[in-house]
């Protein structure tokens, strides 16, 4: 089994009401940064973001982005590995340990691929030796909001890359470094000097595209007290 793993790290993620999360070390892949995902990006893990609804308070939002570097104008005819399992594990115990999660499977290759979704619910199996539990009753179509028949809502499909990273000043500040892209090496030879920072940035990834695994539901279905959520995908 194939599996990459993002916990809370890179993207900042909000605290909210009685949920804090906690930040064990993980392993992750983010930005094609592993040579092994380069010709599978449907299980290149990118950033997990944890916050409360703008909407309800009382509801958490939880994102998982996957496949980085799509371009523009191919989001609708980019769709998940089908091959895939992609999953939201949550320790409501302090444990490291996920209690609880949230999967999603699909089905299909084609611009209607469709959706199930299992959880939240307690794992028959934890760590790198998951299985697809049960999905809840109502399937979903890619790049459509569902809600499922629990009343959680839910997103799969194509978004713009929300990180905010600075190449060009990256290699500027580090100039011997590179980047694993597709089996190369992204470089700039034309990198400016470290001094002259611009205070708004470039945005390397404006109008690069990922894909989004969305859901909002209750805090109460999460637990109470302390949480740790992560991401994970699995072959």
């Amino acid at each position: 089994m194939l599996g990459h793993s993002h916990r809370l790290g890179r993207a900042a993620a909000l605290i909210f009401g009685s949920l804090v999360l906690l930040t064990p070390k993980g392993l992750g892949s983010d930005q094609a940064n592993d040579t092994s995902v380069a010709t599978l990006p449907g299980v290149d893990t990118e950033d997990l973001y944890l916050f409360p609804s703008p909407q309800n308070p009382a509801n958490a939002v939880l994102i998982l982005d996957v496949h980085p570097f799509i371009p523009p104008g191919m989001g609708a005819s980019t769709v998940f590995d089908p091959n895939v399992l992609y999953q939201f594990k949550i320790d409501n115990v302090g444990d490291g340990i996920e209690h609880l999660v949230i999967q999603f499977k699909f089905t299909g290759v084609a611009s209607n691929q469709q959706v199930q979704v299992a959880g939240p619910l307690h794992p028959s199996r934890t760590g790198v030796s998951n299985v697809f539990e049960t999905p809840d009753s109502v399937t979903g179509t890619i790049n459509t909001p569902f809600t499922l028949s629990t009343g959680v809502k839910v997103f799969a499909g194509v978004r713009e890359d929300p990180f905010f990273f600075d190449l060009q000043q990256f290699f500027a500040i580090l100039p011997d470094r590179g980047i694993p892209l597709n089996g190369g090496t992204v470089t700039n030879p034309n990198a400016l000097a470290a001094m002259s920072w611009n205070a708004t940035g470039t945005d390397f990834f404006k109008n690069q595209n990922v894909m989004s695994l969305i859901v909002e539901l209750p805090k109460s279905m999460l637990g109470t007290g302390k949480i740790g959520v992560w991401g994970t995908t699995s072959r």
